[in-house]
């Protein structure tokens, strides 16, 4: 029974993250490129500056963010087709209108939207044992019924979270998720009122115990890498997970309390278990291999770099592509930019593309691969499709008064933290407000 409740961990785990990189292809860049012909308002006649206007399609992606005097026009990134444009600014509910259609070199005008107050948590994530306050941890706030209300937000060095979008009047769970080194917890049953605050849900978190080892094909020996490796205490009471790297290692380091667990890996459709492995919070358990009956891939060559826009900010989930008469293979980058291709190429001559919705392709030619080594530093800088390839979109939010002062200041969230709010909500079977992305 373990096995089969290992493997659906291992389903609801793994493609969760692969959609969380998918959708991290919207990371926001800095360009200073923008056009204002709208306003955004927070009650009627009262502009909203650093408001986030973002629309998103199959078809290509823009955002604006409102000036002083609330206004915005989204001008780069977007083909002809349909898109759905959404507003996120601190302090309100966010809200959204599908199906705008948008034609290249015209502007589609009115795109009015009205907000409505959030509530707000606020509290403070530490190490239950020494008190350090524990910086960049997400907690994401989630409602327990009856609406489609959620958002995140990452400690800063202090360990303070302050998650104030997004949250209707409601009963919520303040959850840490996935924390390095740590075990998740849940603060269950806060009692938020849109337009106030509640403070001080404070999580102080219980180290986690390590297992690492490697996964290998038998009978070849060979390493298997992205094999997905679970494991979950007998008890029942606590799980984590990884995926191998290129070399076939891998390292569970966040959800393990002290117990005795079984360590499932998994490869397409075949698997391998060790049982009895005792893990005991704050240690490593080294040394936990298992073997796949698997034919490995052939071997080898590696491509890795990093794809960003033109002021540096990484696209997350830009397609990167490697062609060439030795091979081909592809990836998508990471949250952070990054991308490795380790699988399909063979010794030779490499056209590498990179692409992202919004931006405009870019290839590097005559990159040289050979088998079992590493070509490194192929890098990409993409630029956003200009104004002159892109349709427009303008109008105006209006919404309810907000009162409460510490959420009268810009909005400093990235749409991919958006992303993660839904995508981990979805995680844990609560419904977050829907967003639409390429």
């Amino acid at each position: 029974m373990l096995r089969y409740k290992l493997i659906a961990y291992a389903m609801i785990f793994v493609i969760p993250f692969s959609l969380l990189a998918y959708v991290s292809v919207i990371g926001v860049s800095s360009s200073s490129r923008r056009v204002f012909s709208g306003v955004v308002y927070a009650s009627p006649g009262v502009p909203v500056s650093g408001a986030m206007v973002v629309a998103s399609g199959s078809e290509g992606y823009g955002y604006a963010i409102t000036n002083s005097l609330g206004q915005y026009s989204i001008t780069e990134g977007l083909k002809t087709g349909k898109y759905t444009v959404s507003v996120i600014a601190e302090g309100y509910l966010y809200e959204e209108i599908e199906d705008v259609s948008v034609t290249v070199g015209q502007q589609t005008s009115n795109i009015d939207i009205y907000l409505h107050l959030s509530g707000g948590i606020s509290g403070r994530v530490t190490d239950a044992v020494s008190g350090t306050p524990l910086q960049n941890i997400l907690v994401m706030a989630s409602i327990t019924s009856g609406g489609t209300y959620g958002w995140q937000a990452v400690t800063d060095a202090n360990g303070n979270y302050h998650i104030i979008t997004n949250l209707a009047t409601g009963t919520y769970n303040a959850t840490v998720v996935f924390p390095n080194g740590y075990i998740m917890k849940t603060v269950s049953g806060i009692a938020v009122t849109a337009g106030a605050e509640v403070k001080e849900v404070n999580l102080a978190l219980e180290r986690s115990g390590i297992i690492s080892g490697r996964v290998t094909a038998t009978p070849s020996g060979e390493p298997l890498g992205n094999a997905t490796v679970t494991a979950g205490s007998e008890d029942g009471r606590y799980v984590g997970f990884a995926q191998t790297d290129a070399t076939g290692y891998y390292r569970i380091a966040t959800g393990l309390g002290t117990g005795t667990y079984t360590v499932f890996a998994m490869y397409g459709m075949s698997f391998d278990q060790v049982t009895n492995v005792n893990v005991v919070a704050g240690a490593e358990t080294r040394n936990i291999d298992l073997e796949l009956a698997v034919s490995p891939p052939p071997p080898s060559g590696i491509i890795s770099g990093r794809v960003t826009d033109t002021n540096g900010a990484p696209i997350g989930s830009a397609l990167v592509t490697a062609q060439g008469s030795a091979g081909s293979g592809s990836a998508y980058t990471d949250a952070n930019g990054n991308y490795v291709i380790s699988s399909g190429l063979g010794t030779g001559t490499y056209t590498v593309y990179a692409s992202a919705t919004g931006y405009l392709p870019k290839s590097v030619s005559g990159v040289s691969v050979t088998v079992d080594q590493v070509t490194s530093n192929i890098n990409f800088q993409l630029s956003i499709i200009p104004p002159e390839q892109s349709g427009r979109i303008s109008g105006t939010v209006q919404g309810d008064e907000n009162p409460i002062p510490e959420f009268q200041h810009p909005v400093v969230v990235l749409l991919a933290g958006t992303l993660a709010a839904v995508v981990l909500a979805k995680l844990f079977n609560t419904k977050t407000r829907r967003v639409k992305l390429p």
